[in-house]
């Protein structure tokens, strides 16, 4: 049987590369259907070599590195991208790490994949220093990934879970010590000029304090040390680059000072909307409202939540002061925020969640929050949402066990004991915080998640039946699709659809799996699940593990109804007439389910004619962020 194997873009951004280009194209001959090549102008044998090995060459200005790879990620036409740098070469472990990943032989459900790079410094290999490990995220699929707009040290961001191949990808950079100074002064005034564009509050020591503290962090945190005289260069090279960064950005601050105002808030915002809740200064009734994130990004489900939250609360008149490790400066809901990054990413990431919850204290205290509601484990917070307990997914297999559970466990204790109120997902993640932390009831609200109904609405017969065709749904057939990337279940779907005698088919959106029946076929990663969703007649969610599953309300919404695994929570609110719940364990549960499902489907009663009588709560995300603010509010005028 021939496999099948996606296509490849290979995506590369130049500037006088010919010494490197070479051998870099070489390393990839035959693994991609393109190469894309962003040249910025170089006067050398660059863009003859790239021709010659058939890449397709653009000329562009250069705006900084993020906004090119951005250009060349734009030019690419294939599904799955590859990122590379001249100065990079893809070995042979690496390379049959991403066949697999193209033909399926990998089955996670992953839209990026980090690989690790190992990297020489003036002609030797670095083990330490902070360059090793060194994972970055290079092979990705194209419409779930952008570059952040960073002139400098640029980065993937991948809407989605993120895997990691083996193999290594080898970077030859910092050939030579005029390099070394070359690429640091041209880093430090890129990094001044983000920094500026943060912050123009420098102080006299900042360049002193953060050089020596890049300095110690590369030789002795990073065990630099163990590299020798490598070693010591590198965190030079770091010292001298993090000094010059903020002296320049010092410099320009002094010559050129921001204009100051008493009403710093009340100036970002004064267009607030009629009947908001604000007195004009972004405060929800002089209430100071902070929100606690890993990120404000695309992502995953929590982001997502964030980022809706802050819509909300935006509609209101209330810009929050939003506490996070990464801020996408792209998304438009960062401009309805005051943002407070709390950098702990140079951490080991074992000690990232409680360093962050350790800084938040003192952070929200400068801000003036005066209400702090967190999406991740803080235990500094008044009001910390539960999207699933760390115990809970290792219970059902969601996660995988760890070294530091422990540790994740005990923060995560701290975290519902410390807060005024605990808002949990659905009622099995109350009964979970109860069990498994102790917390009383009176202390837990369930507050079940919102969904944007705008844009989850059923389709019209003529947008329904062209939306199947393109599918390639069989005429007679009872569609069903699965999301894979919600979580594990699909080998009690491949099971049953393999041996089935019944007119059926199985779609499967995102990571493609593998089978070889012709009842079942992937349909990769989709920005229209909305439309799929009202194409199909079930949509089945089968993870062992789903705190809530925006995945089930989404169908229902496009009158599609659903089948869900016993520890499904949003099952609580959908009606049973809508639904048919099986157990993740019984392959013949599973059946029956199926079997009811067709039922209804063979006399033409399947489709949901009012969707949103089906739902048992109010999903419309004002209504959910009105309880949040409510309680807020209540928690103010119980403070003494």
């Amino acid at each position: 049987m021939t496999v099948h194997r996606e296509p490849l873009s290979v995506i590369i951004i130049t500037l006088n590369e010919a010494h490197d280009i070479e051998a870099c194209l070489a390393s990839v001959r035959g693994l991609a259907a393109e190469i894309v090549v962003v040249d910025s102008g170089s006067t050398d044998a660059t863009v003859q070599i790239c021709k010659r090995f058939g890449a397709r060459v653009i000329a562009a200005d250069w705006p900084g590195f993020g906004p090119q790879k951005n250009r060349a990620l734009g030019a690419a036409t294939q599904p799955w991208v590859l990122s590379l740098d001249a100065d990079e070469r893809v070995t042979p472990a690496l390379r049959e790490s991403i066949e697999a990943v193209l033909t399926g032989r990998d089955t996670s459900a992953c839209v990026g994949y980090a690989m690790s790079r190992h990297s020489q410094f003036c002609g030797r290999w670095v083990d330490h220093s902070g360059w090793s490990p060194d994972w970055v995220i290079r092979l990705f699929r194209r419409e779930a990934t952008r570059f952040s707009d960073d002139a400098v040290h640029e980065r993937a961001i991948v809407d989605g879970p993120i895997g990691r191949l083996a193999g290594r990808l080898l970077h030859y950079s910092y050939r030579s010590r005029d390099e070394v100074a070359d690429k640091t002064q041209s880093y430090a005034r890129a990094g001044a000029r983000m920094l500026l564009a943060r912050s123009r509050r420098i102080g006299a020591l900042a360049p002193l304090a953060h050089g020596g503290f890049a300095l110690v962090r590369t030789f002795v945190l990073r065990a630099g040390f163990l590299d020798g005289i490598t070693g010591l260069g590198i965190a030079r090279m770091n010292a001298r680059a993090t000094f010059l960064k903020y002296y320049y950005a010092r410099r320009v601050a002094l010559e050129h000072p921001a204009p100051a105002t008493d009403h710093h808030y009340r100036a970002r915002r004064t267009d607030q909307p009629a009947g908001s809740d604000n007195d004009s200064d972004g405060t929800l009734h002089g209430l100071r409202i902070g929100l606690s994130c890993q990120a404000l990004r695309h992502a995953g489900g929590f982001e997502r939540y964030a980022r809706d939250i802050i819509d909300a609360m935006a509609a209101r008149g209330i810009r929050p002061i939003v506490f996070a490790r990464r801020f996408d400066k792209t998304l438009p809901e960062y401009t309805l925020v005051d943002p407070q990054p709390i950098h702990v990413n140079w951490l080991p990431r074992a000690l990232r969640d409680a360093a962050f919850s350790w800084r938040l204290r003192s952070r929200r205290v400068r801000s003036r929050a005066d209400i702090v509601i967190a999406c991740n484990r803080v235990d500094s917070a008044d009001i910390v949402v539960c999207g699933g307990t760390h115990p809970g997914a290792l219970h059902y297999g969601r996660n995988k066990p760890k070294w530091n559970d422990r540790w994740q466990a005990a923060l995560e204790r701290r975290t519902y004991r410390n807060a005024r109120v605990v808002v949990a997902h659905s009622r099995m993640m109350a009964q979970e915080i109860e069990r498994y932390f102790g917390i009383a009831p009176d202390k837990i609200r369930v507050i079940y998640p919102p969904v944007r109904s705008d844009c989850f609405v059923p389709p019209n017969p003529a947008q329904r039946d062209a939306m199947r065709a393109q599918l390639g749904i069989p005429d007679g057939h009872a569609a069903f699709v699965f999301v894979a990337n919600t979580g594990k279940g699909f080998e009690l779907l491949r099971t049953y659809f393999e041996t089935t005698p019944h007119p059926v088919c199985l779609l499967v959106a995102g990571r493609a799996v593998a089978s070889q029946s012709p009842k079942i076929r992937s349909i990769g990663y989709r920005k229209d699940m909305q439309h799929v969703f009202g194409a199909v007649d079930f949509t089945i969610v089968p993870a062992p593990y789903e705190p809530f599953g925006l995945v089930g309300i989404e169908s229902i919404l496009c009158g599609t109804p659903v089948l869900t695994a016993g520890n499904v929570g949003c099952a609580e609110v959908i009606r049973n007439d809508a639904q048919w719940r099986f157990s993740h364990r019984d392959a013949a549960s599973f059946a029956a389910a199926l079997d009811q499902a067709l039922g209804r489907w063979r006399v033409g009663t399947a489709r949901l004619a009012q969707p949103g009588e089906h739902l048992l709560y109010d999903y419309d995300v004002k209504s959910h962020i009105a309880e949040l603010l409510a309680l807020a509010s209540q928690l103010a005028g119980c403070r003494t």
